[in-house]
């Protein structure tokens, strides 16, 4: 099944932002941003789905000055955060390109999480399902006695649609009813819907791509 030692906890709040109008109030709200980065994003499983059937996605990512290999789990349970077991590692940004351009396969590695899923399922083949590119802008912004880094996302898809959203995320489950109540009022007062992103970003661009 995996060292579960190296299985930690992503806990999130993810909003959707409606429109690009809505994502600059937000931009305009938060003023200059601390950092800004470009990702390239491909999800690998198998041609059955198998990671899938059972309630995983395999994320290769390329960064400015890293590549990332993220196992991640299905979310457990409704609620304004949303919580999965998620397995990490970084690796060259060279390399992470060759695994997105199908130049080398990531099933090739040995890192913890590419051994999780040889031990979980098998020697298995994975081919590249979704492809999409994403600008993240970096905030770092107070909330009570806690400083958090907010994330501003524009996501380019595949069939060339463009979505935008803000994700937060917290150390631990205990501050996200006054982390929403503070989100809630910014949103309130500058006019912006309160809507969570009930989706991932895999999920959707599954749905783009006819693949859902």
């Amino acid at each position: 099944m995996g060292d579960a030692g190296s299985i930690s906890q992503e806990i999130e709040i993810k909003l959707h932002l409606g429109s690009f109008a809505d994502y600059l109030k937000l931009v305009g709200f938060l003023g200059q941003v601390e950092h800004e980065e470009r990702h390239v994003n491909g999800f690998f499983d198998t041609e059955d789905r198998k990671l899938a059937t059972d309630g995983w996605a395999l994320r290769v990512r390329a960064e400015s000055n890293r590549g990332l290999i993220t196992l991640k789990s299905e979310p457990s349970g409704p609620g304004v955060a949303t919580v999965r077991d998620e397995i990490e590692v970084e690796i060259p940004r060279g390399e992470t390109l060759d695994i997105l351009n199908l130049r080398k396969d990531v099933m090739a590695l040995s890192n913890i999480a590419i051994d999780f899923v040889k031990q979980k399922w098998g020697k298995i083949t994975v081919i590249k399902l979704v492809h999409f590119e994403n600008t993240r802008q970096k905030k770092l912004f107070k909330i009570g006695d806690y400083n958090y880094t907010l994330e501003l996302d524009k996501t380019e898809f595949a069939d060339s649609t463009v979505d935008y959203e803000l994700e937060l995320e917290l150390p631990d489950e205990s501050r996200i009813e006054v982390v929403e109540d503070k989100l809630r009022k910014i949103f309130a007062s500058l006019g912006i819907p309160f809507k969570l992103q009930m989706e991932s970003k895999f999920v959707r661009a599954l749905k783009k791509a006819g693949m859902a």
